[in-house]
């Protein structure tokens, strides 16, 4: 696992990417498929560009090492890379080589066939990657809000008597709490950046001890978060899968305006990444032609999240009303890996490690207000956040033909993550520097100091992304 990239080092990556693009670039600078995609009339962006030089790299490569009289994954390989720079003689008037074209008339379609085998679907795993945190931060910030909100029982002396409050105070003090959320969304398609709707689960579970004005614990999370890629031009289904186990230490203090409460989380995670090539030929002539693959992987990674919120609860005409401020932070590396295709064919990708660094700040204020009934007292509130994102650089994401290594070791005895011949850089989204979240919700004390929440959560003003939660919990004393 690398260490966390720093920004001058996350620029040094990008750099390191565009060196090996115009590496390839310049050892085919007469290549059809390089010309192709540097041709204004194409329109390419920027991720099919890069696609197209690693293609074309790998073709130059695998011809000068046999080209058709290859076997196994290298054949598979070099045919689907020849169909595609022969291709694009025809669109620029190249004299013609083998001859295995795709019979596109529109350069769109090509393009298409060239994103198809990129494997930007990556750029998914990393965001569902970088929410796991924040679903255990939602729901220990959920049990901690549930905890304040509590507190008025006592003031208002609901469904219990005092001396009943006051020995449960004494007594019962070490509790145990079950949190859960549900979250669901989408991602629209963008130039760097797949469409995709997900779904998420989040469960944790712990212990605390309430010291009346505040509270200590610990918690113990799982995780698991998909997204399912949309069938459209550039992508063709496929899914990706984040499940992610955690441990986090908890505190809150409440007096009597001043909140303040702290979190701290350790996970570790598990990915499972599908993704689909599919493009077809529309050249009878072409045997074989086109591409329908299936190209799985398995990347592990881990997390550590901190987060703090400083908040001060003061009333107007019996509604409290809580201004606060948080600071987080995240810091999430996923280990390199090697896809496998499934077919046995050349398609498959090989992924450098990932590092993922958010440091984020939340002005948030909350209404609740107490209403005291016969069997304890219910608090229904309303918050507003905004989220200010310090590190909305673009990431960068290096990949390169996992064939490429067993042509390095031919050429120098040495594997590495060198960009000789097909390494190209993936640059994701710029991550949203401000967004807004609103919740609805409300909290219920009963006697015995039973406690229960259940809260909506919508995200707002994302530019690319729609989400909503769902999030709900009990606590009880041992």
């Amino acid at each position: 696992m690398t260490p966390t990239l720093s920004k001058r080092l996350m620029m040094a990556c990008v750099l390191a990417g565009a060196a090996g693009a115009a590496h390839a670039q310049t050892a085919n600078q007469n290549g059809p498929l390089t010309a192709f995609v540097n041709d204004a009339s194409s329109s390419a962006s920027s991720l099919q560009r890069q696609a197209g030089y690693a293609v074309q790299g790998m073709c130059g490569a695998l011809g000068a090492e046999g080209g058709l009289r290859l076997t196994g994954a290298k054949h598979d390989l070099f045919l689907r890379c020849n169909e595609m720079v022969e291709t694009a003689r025809v669109f620029q008037q190249i004299p013609a080589g083998t001859g295995r074209t795709l019979g596109y008339s529109d350069r769109a379609q090509l393009l298409a066939a060239v994103q198809q085998v990129s494997g930007e679907e990556l750029a998914a795993q990393g965001s569902m990657s970088t929410q796991v945190s924040a679903g255990q931060f939602s729901n220990i910030g959920g049990r901690l809000t549930a905890l304040r909100m509590g507190s008025n029982r006592q003031r208002l002396g609901g469904g219990a008597s005092a001396d009943e409050d006051a020995s449960m105070a004494n007594q019962d003090r070490l509790g145990w709490f079950l949190e859960s959320s549900y979250g669901f969304g989408d991602h629209d398609q963008t130039a760097a950046e797949d469409a995709f709707d997900y779904d998420s689960m989040s469960f944790t579970t712990g212990t605390d001890y309430n010291f009346g004005s505040g509270v200590v614990g610990i918690a113990v999370g799982y995780d698991r978060y998909q997204a399912d890629f949309d069938n459209a031009m550039f992508v063709s289904g496929g899914d990706v899968e984040v499940d992610g186990i955690s441990g986090s230490l908890f505190a809150g203090f409440f007096g009597a305006g001043l909140t303040l409460s702290g979190i701290a989380t350790y996970g570790s995670l598990e990915s499972d990444i599908t993704r689909h090539v599919i493009y077809d030929s529309a050249n009878a002539a072409c045997t074989g032609c086109g591409a329908r693959r299936r190209l799985t992987g398995s990347p592990d990674g881990d997390y550590v999240a901190l987060g703090l919120t400083v908040g001060y609860e003061f009333n107007v005409a019996g509604w409290d009303i809580t201004p606060s401020v948080s600071a987080s932070y995240r810091d999430v590396d996923m280990d390199g890996f090697a896809e496998n295709d499934i077919s046995g064919g050349g398609l498959a990708l090989r992924y450098d490690d990932q590092s993922i660094e958010s440091k984020r700040s939340i002005v948030g204020i909350a209404f609740s207000r107490p209403i005291s009934r016969t069997f304890g007292v219910l608090v229904p509130s309303l918050r507003a956040e905004w989220h200010h994102e310090f590190d909305d650089d673009v990431r960068a994401v290096r990949a390169k033909y996992v064939l490429e290594d067993s042509l390095l070791v031919n050429a120098s005895g040495a594997q590495d993550f060198g960009c000789a011949i097909s390494c190209f850089t993936m640059l994701t989204d710029q991550a949203d520097a401000d967004y807004a979240v609103a919740s609805v919700g409300v909290s219920a004390t009963l006697p015995r100091r039973v406690q229960f929440y259940l809260f909506y959560e919508a995200l707002l003003g994302a530019a690319n992304l729609n989400g909503n939660s769902i999030a709900g919990g009990v606590r009880g004393q041992f």
